[in-house]
Order: structure tokens, then C-alpha cells, then sequence
């Protein structure tokens, strides 16, 4: 039962958004690469039109910036044996590497679709402008204000708790609570977990938030792979997901799981 709701879960979040950020992207060159002599090379510019015109109203300048490149690439495809057209469209940059000195080719975001062979000329174009938008929604949301004062410093997941002042004990974190008449926000997380360094990056890290989250809470990291917790928190095993505990009885008052449900979270935190 663990096992089908955390994939029914998992599903849901993945159809709400990629765990891939799009935060503070300003610029990228736009490339159409059709690889299929399946495809018309007339739908190469149409293609182009509909990357270039979701771009100019996301404001992303795409004058000459080979480094980054946003790229839509079709192809043929075997599925069962009968061949379809599948088409990606992938973000690539050069990212540094930490301590080597070196940019790396990095790809920073992907969406695929398969159509049918004898589908082409109905549903290729459509198929862009839905990637198209959702790539959009996706950078909207990535790029929103969520609060008036952005965060002042970058903190990395591998020192999240203790830049952040987050407790590690669950022990410790419910005695102090109780001292201060405070419930425990519980994140729990994974090491490897993109949802979670985007949930940190976007929404924990956030000046205004993290203020709010203090005032109203002792904040507790956990990781869901080590156990070191009560077994009512190993109930879903979706990461990330946030539980409000009452430090007297240690029950679960609030409970919002993965990034899809940051909503819920601030909105509940605002009360």
C-alpha cells in the first residue's frame, strides 16, 4: 500500500512541474535539430517560431549565446517495433565544476514526446506549443517572488542544517520545542532528492520565509534513508514532505508532500 501510494504520489508532483529549475535564466540561442528524414524540413522554421515567440514573452534574450542553447530535437523512435517520432527539448549550459576550474555541458531541463508516423502533420506543431508552454509555465513559476526580500545567501544541501539553523535530532527538536511553545516543522529529505534541492533553493532558503518558519516553528531536518525517527513519519515515502508535530503529543497536525504542495505550506505558515 506504501509502495502504491508513494508512486500515485510521485506521479502527481512529476505531472505538476519538473524537479529541473529554470531560476534566473536570461538568455539562450534557440536550435531546431530535426534528424529524421521521416519529418519535413519545412516544420524546421515553424518550430523555431513557436521556441522564439514563447522566449521573446518570457523576456529571454537570444542574441548570441552559444553557451546556453535551448534545444528541440526530432528523431525517430522504436517502440514495440513501430516507429514513431520523438522530440526533446532540452536546455544545455556550460556550468562550472566546484574545485576544478572547468565548465561542464550540463542539461538543465527535459521534456519528451512520442507521436505517431502517420500523426505528423496533425499533431508535431501542436505537440512544440504544448512543450512550449509548459517549459514557460515551468520558467514563470521558477522565476516568481515569492516574498518581498529574496534571499540573501546561497546554502548548499550539503551544509543545509547548520547554515540554516535547523535541528537534527528529532529528541532534541521536541524538548525544545516544548519549551518554547512551538510545533516542529519536520522536512524530510534524501541525499539524492531533486525535488528537495529545489524546495531548499526556491522556498526554505527565502529570507522572509525562513524568519516566518522560526517565529512560528522549530524547524528539524531529517533524511528519510536513515531512520532515525518515530515510525509515523516513515508512512510516505515521498521526498520532499513537510510535517507539522505538536511536541506534547507528537502528533501529526499538518502534513504536505513534495514540491507540488509548497502552496499549502505557505498558506498554512501565514496563519
Amino acid at each position: 500500500m506504501k509502495l502504491v501510494l508513494s508512486l500515485f504520489l510521485t506521479l502527481a508532483i512529476l505531472q505538476a512541474q519538473s524537479f529541473f529549475s529554470l531560476t534566473d535564466l536570461k538568455s539562450y540561442d534557440i536550435i531546431v535539430a530535426n534528424m529524421t528524414s521521416k519529418v519535413d524540413k519545412k516544420y524546421n522554421k515553424e518550430i523555431e517560431a513557436v521556441l522564439r515567440e514563447m522566449s521573446k514573452e518570457l523576456g529571454i534574450d537570444m542574441k548570441g549565446h552559444s553557451s546556453n542553447v535551448l534545444a528541440l530535437v526530432v528523431r525517430n523512435v522504436v517502440v514495440d517495433q513501430c516507429v514513431g517520432i520523438k522530440i526533446d527539448l532540452d536546455m544545455g549550459e556550460y556550468l562550472p565544476r566546484p574545485g576544478s576550474g572547468e565548465n561542464v555541458f550540463s542539461i538543465t531541463y527535459m521534456n519528451s514526446r512520442i507521436i505517431r508516423l502517420d500523426a505528423i502533420e496533425d499533431d508535431l506543431v501542436d505537440t512544440v506549443e504544448e512543450m512550449a508552454e509548459k517549459f514557460a509555465d515551468q520558467y514563470r513559476d521558477d522565476n516568481k517572488k515569492l516574498t518581498e526580500v529574496k534571499a540573501g545567501k546561497r546554502v548548499s544541501y550539503e551544509n543545509f542544517a547548520r547554515e540554516m539553523a535547523y535541528e537534527t535530532n528529532y529528541m532534541a527538536a521536541m524538548k525544545k520545542a516544548k519549551a518554547e511553545g512551538k510545533p516542529v516543522m519536520v522536512f524530510m529529505t534524501t541525499n539524492y532528492c531533486p525535488w528537495c534541492r529545489k524546495f531548499e533553493s526556491r522556498i526554505l532558503t527565502e529570507v522572509e520565509i525562513d524568519r516566518q518558519i522560526k517565529k512560528k516553528y522549530v524547524p528539524l531536518l531529517l533524511n528519510f534513508e536513515k531512520k532515525e525517527f518515530p515510525s509515523i513519519l516513515d508512512e510516505i515515502a515521498v521526498t520532499p514532505t513537510l510535517y507539522i508535530i505538536d511536541p506534547k503529543t507528537e502528533k501529526i497536525l499538518h502534513t504536505f508532500v513534495g514540491y507540488s504542495s509548497r502552496e499549502d505550506f505557505l498558506r498554512e505558515l501565514k496563519k
